[in-house]
């Protein structure tokens, strides 16, 4: 890839791959409604309303994008599934099923078994099941390879047990996407893999645990679950590689700055309308400012995605670029909701039950939301220190 190549900043470079943005589009306006809009890991869960709309947009072809045909998948290139991620994201909507789309399913698809890939693939493809992440322990955050959770061979089985933590999606998803040691004597990067495990299975514990913002989460618990040999996913012991190999495309796809727009011009709006000591808000200068900073970093944030996603279409390696995106969009989410809060005052605190609370409570949810933006799929302290490493070649931290 020449250095000096011009980089097409509207991601889309053909009549084809506008047209699948208008009929998404369409299709979206028509179906998308405020209560499946809820019904996503970080709000309510998916339930049956949820369940149906996958299934359509899996009719439709658009949940198996870039998969061959006899896995299920509907053709389709980088781009298009740019545009899937973007077109819900306008819509401040999540795309359901994004542990089986974005982790699982890619990863089965480049180092599944034939079997595997055939009883699976389509049936993430068709919307027809979700998966839950397992990934997370109570001494295993960020530092994944220091998970203690074991998978002993035993015959044609493997019997598993440990416990994971923030597993968002156990209550309501079909399977659980877990990783677990499965070699104790072998360096912690060499000693994992990655299995596919029924969340119903016997020995399986799911106990709830409700968050700073609302959603609920789960610690589950293993105790001697038999899982078979065939759902162990790829080679033994190669699961911190198929993790990390992925891990920069999953940051990236998962972070939609424009996810934000709404409630900025929400925002904006109410300070325009609003008097405060017989002014506009908008007219005040401390909000003024506050506002035109939050705005210059969403446009310098969307230039940084916007590279992002062009290096992934050029198909050039990704080293940090979807670190990056995770670090600052999800720090610029907290500072908005933040800054949010110091507009609005103290009625600002209001939650949306209260008919006092202006913007219908929406900035004290944000507050409450965004701090687990921060820490889940790696902290910021994390991120950092990520990127001082591989990127400005800084010493590891000790």
């Amino acid at each position: 890839m020449s250095i000096g190549k011009i980089m097409d900043f509207t991601l889309t470079s053909n009549p084809q791959e506008e047209d699948f943005r208008r009929r998404l589009g369409a299709f979206l306006d028509r179906e998308l409604t405020d209560e499946i809009r809820r019904q996503n890991p970080l709000d309510k869960g998916l339930g049956p309303e949820g369940r149906a709309f996958m299934r359509k947009l899996g009719a439709a072809g658009w949940l198996g994008i870039g998969w061959p045909e006899h896995y299920g998948g509907s053709g389709g290139t980088l781009a298009h599934e740019i545009i899937l991620s973007q077109e819900f994201a306008r819509r401040e909507a999540y795309i359901p099923n994004s542990v089986a789309r974005l982790m699982a399913g890619p990863v089965v698809l480049r180092h599944g078994s034939e079997e595997m890939k055939r009883e699976f693939l389509p049936r993430i493809a068709r919307g027809e099941i979700e998966f839950s992440l397992g990934y997370t322990e109570p001494s295993a955050g960020s530092d994944l390879a220091a998970m203690r959770m074991r998978a002993v061979r035993d015959d044609n089985h493997f019997v598993i047990n440990g416990q994971k933590i923030f597993s968002t999606q156990s209550h309501y998803a079909d399977y659980h996407w877990l990783a677990a040691r499965t070699d104790k004597n072998a360096p912690r990067s060499k000693a994992v893999s990655l299995f596919i495990v029924d969340q119903r299975a016997p020995g399986i514990t799911i106990h709830p645990i409700e968050t700073l913002g609302g959603e609920r989460t789960n610690a589950v618990f293993y105790d001697d679950v038999r899982v078979p040999e065939n759902r162990l996913v790829g080679e033994m012991s190669r699961g911190f590689q198929y993790m990390m190999e992925a891990l920069e495309h999953e940051r990236l796809m998962l972070c939609q700055t424009v996810r934000l727009r709404g409630f900025m011009d929400r925002l904006i709006k109410y300070a325009r309308e609003t008097l405060r000591d017989g002014r506009p808000l908008s007219e005040h200068p401390a909000v003024r400012r506050r506002l035109a900073k939050i705005e210059i970093e969403f446009e310098a944030t969307q230039c940084l995605e916007t590279r992002a996603l062009w290096l992934l279409r050029e198909n050039a390696v990704l080293a940090t670029e979807g670190t990056i995106m995770k670090l600052v969009s999800s720090e610029l989410r907290q500072r908005l909701a933040y800054t949010a809060l110091d507009i609005l005052g103290q009625w600002g605190r209001l939650e949306s039950e209260s008919k006092w609370a202006p913007l219908a409570g929406e900035a004290a949810h944000y507050s409450r939301a965004s701090v687990i933006e921060t820490i889940g799929g790696g902290t910021s302290e994390v991120l950092r220190n990520v990127i001082a490493q591989r990127n400005l070649r800084l010493p590891r931290n000790t």
